[in-house]
């Protein structure tokens, strides 16, 4: 141990580091070992993880100058910290297409999505109020065992280069240029750009790096179920010395000097449980020391059985978001499956009490409804849309999150599913499309609903919550009893902050009405009730009482109300407060 805190002190001296009795980590030029960490507190993990990051800093490659923007300061892991980043999920090879020929699937006289068209829309995200960008995978799709006629997204055939598909033929600039010019113009409206990190290789990559890929007892690759166009890597050289594989290792921190030296401003980890806690306190350690506001999202989940898949080990957000991760997807997605309001009540204090074991600052995102969901619109159209928005809008420990189409209502339907195409620029002549989910298998139309006033009403909450950023985004979570609702179909809860109170009263059923009490100590019968949010759908009916509030509501309707409860904290209502 001495010998590796000597080599370590001598490339980072200002950088103090805390001896420890245990011999946590071992490294040479070849391999990185770790001992089984041994479940006997939460003082060793911390030790054994801080002890990890420190093999990141034996070569890191410094900040090119003349690559990176001279006025843009990156921020977005201070965004994850502070509840503030408002993510929009894109998928670049649609995102500025233009299907002018109708046929949903892009042919001659289209145009297919590049990153020069994407900055065409740029000044719309803006305009909706999202200040972050999650760019799924750029990379060359691999072309052999495909899935549709461009290959998915989240099968590269290589991580340290760009699709040559995404380059705009009209410009003598390479595709990297053009990459960068995007990320520039996203940086001159203060949007930061998040970019995907796949989890797998296509089979292209893994005939070309078999060294770097796992492979079964009988000597077959691993293959996530579903997905026969992908392999997984194997993260380890030997496993039982928790050794990781340095092949594997080296790629993914050559594909972060990608991304800094682009100007990308933090990654999203797809399926992170793919990798150790190890190999991500390696690698996020390594790129905060070229960019300490780099910041990292894991997809990861609450429960175990969340997503479950042969040849995929369990979820286990703690751990990552102990490893370097800022924020993780959660259980949001599910929120349709809820059927009653308390469920939702329940996950958020579950989420807020993990943060208490955290350090300060973790967070989630707003998970319900990305490129892996069935739209939104399928859950209950407009209205559930609607609801939807309010709801991340106002939740604490939450940084909202839509995918691209949610602003219009797509239902993510395709005219060409199941169909099949002989100008395929992969070795599959199917169509491939996952039904309701965005398209990531081929070149496909922009994704464009017939609902824009689902985009009106997400633009307004998010209006609203940057008016009452500090509350929302710092306050306590306070739930509110309801009383007379027996179907737990009435979801309630205040915001509180240095006096002020926020209140949300929403139906969580989006076909019938609801009626009940919803108890709120020290509020005066009084009080003036004025909805911050539009109203659609249904009228709803709510009366202020002594301590309370009676309400009829419309179906999906939801209410944000600013009251005069500055004592409401110490009325012996529960009180819960994110570990900020």
């Amino acid at each position: 141990m001495a010998n590796y805190i000597d080599k370590y002190l001598k490339i980072a001296p200002s950088t103090p580091v805390q001896k420890t009795p245990e011999p946590t980590a071992v490294i040479n030029s070849t391999s990185i070992q770790q001992k089984q960490i041994q479940p006997v507190g939460t003082n060793v993990l911390e030790r054994y993880l801080q002890n990890q990051g420190l093999t990141a800093m034996s070569q890191v490659k410094p900040i090119d100058n003349n690559i990176q923007n001279d006025v843009y300061k990156n921020n977005l892991r201070t965004k994850f910290k502070n509840n503030d980043a408002k993510i929009m999920g894109i998928i670049i090879r649609n995102f500025g297409a233009e299907d002018k020929t109708g046929n949903e699937l892009l042919r001659e006289g289209d145009i297919r999505g590049n990153f020069n068209n994407a900055v065409n829309r740029l000044d719309e995200m803006k305009k909706l109020g999202i200040n972050t960008l999650h760019v799924l995978p750029v990379n060359p799709p691999g072309k052999q065992n495909a899935m549709g006629t461009a290959g998915s997204v989240y099968a590269p055939a290589d991580f340290l280069k760009i699709d040559p598909a995404l380059d705009d033929p009209n410009d003598p600039k390479d595709v990297k240029e053009e990459f960068r010019n995007f990320i520039n113009e996203c940086h001159k409206r203060g949007i930061s750009v998040m970019l995907d990190l796949p989890s797998c290789a296509s089979y292209d990559l893994f005939l070309a790096r078999p060294e770097l890929m796992a492979f079964e007892k009988d000597g077959t690759p691993k293959t996530p179920q579903g997905w026969n166009d992908i392999r997984m890597f194997n993260p380890w050289k030997d496993e039982s010395k928790r050794e990781l594989n340095p092949d594997l290792l080296q790629m993914h921190k050559d594909f972060v000097d990608m991304c800094i030296d682009l100007g990308v401003d933090g990654i999203r980890a797809d399926v992170a449980r793919t990798k150790p806690t190890e190999f991500w306190d390696i690698l996020t350690t390594y790129s905060r020391q070229r960019d300490p506001e780099f910041a990292w999202l894991a997809e990861s989940y609450t429960y175990e059985d969340a997503s479950p898949m042969l040849n995929m080990n369990y979820d286990r957000p703690q751990d990552s978001l102990r490893a370097g991760f800022d924020s993780y997807y959660g259980q949001y997605h599910i929120f349709h499956e809820w059927h009653k309001a308390s469920d939702l009540i329940n996950y958020v204090k579950d989420n807020i009490n993990m943060s208490k074991e955290l350090e300060p600052g973790k967070s989630l995102i707003g998970s319900f409804g990305t490129h892996d969901d069935i739209s939104i619109m399928n859950h209950g159209g407009v209205t559930y849309a609607n609801l939807v928005s309010g709801i991340q809008a106002t939740l604490p420990m939450l940084n909202p999150y839509y995918f691209d189409g949610y602003q219009t209502g797509d239902e993510y339907l395709y005219d060409f599913e199941g169909t099949t195409d002989k100008k395929t620029d992969t070795d599959s002549e199917e169509c491939t499309v996952h039904r309701g989910r965005p398209d990531i298998f081929n070149f496909s139309r922009p994704l464009i609903g017939k609902h824009p006033e689902v985009g009106d009403f997400m633009k307004a909450t998010l209006d609203v919550r940057e008016e009452y950023k500090d509350i929302i985004e710092k306050g306590s979570f306070i739930p509110l009893p309801v009383k007379n609702n027996k179907n737990d179909q009435i979801i309630a809860y205040a915001r509180y902050l240095n006096g002020r109170t926020l209140i949300v009263i929403a139906n969580r059923d989006v076909n019938a009405r609801q009626g009940g009490t919803i108890e709120i100590p020290g509020l005066s019968g009084f009080q003036k009730l004025n909805n911050l949010f539009p109203t659609t759908g249904e009228n709803s009916i709510l009366q202020a009482d002594e301590d309370k509030i009676n309400v009829d509501l419309g179906p999906g309707r939801i209410h944000l109300f600013e009251i005069n409860t500055p004592d409401i904290e110490k009325s012996g209502l529960e009180v819960l407060k994110q570990n900020l």
